[in-house]
């Protein structure tokens, strides 16, 4: 049986033994698109930031798909970008649930990275709760 309430200020779900937080979905995606622009993104011998800066200074807003693993635009990614988003992918259900999320209560998960302006993370829950956390960089 699901329900849904109130302890101690923090928003569960119950199934089971389960707790899912959805409180914890917008720090888990700011942690998550964060790390993926910081330095320690050193794939190949380039830092991928280095690479998103150089497709935004062609005025080409980015956009990732963590869910579908899709890089847009598509004729802009580079190999060590894509190789980047494999590992980060790879990784993403154990990211989330050491933060008490579960990724199936995730309908999208995306990344935006306008040419113009800062980026952010951009989640929709399976309430159809948004969450929009902008990232530094």
């Amino acid at each position: 049986m699901r329900f849904s309430g109130f302890i101690t200020g923090r928003e569960v779900v119950s199934e089971g033994t389960e707790d899912v937080k959805y409180k914890n979905i917008r720090s888990a995606i700011h942690n998550f698109g964060h790390s993926f622009v910081s330095l320690m993104n050193y794939v190949d011998g380039v830092y991928v930031i280095d690479e998103l800066f150089d497709i935004r200074a062609q005025e080409h807003d980015i956009e990732i798909d963590w869910l579908k693993n899709t890089f847009a635009p598509e004729s802009k990614v580079t190999p060590p970008i894509k190789k980047s988003m494999e590992y980060w992918r790879a990784d993403l259900e154990r990211h989330l649930a050491s933060q008490q999320v579960e990724m199936n209560r995730l309908e999208a998960l995306k990344l935006f990275y306008p040419a113009r302006g800062r980026g952010y993370m951009w989640a929709k829950d399976d309430r159809g709760k948004e969450y929009k956390i902008y990232i530094s960089r």
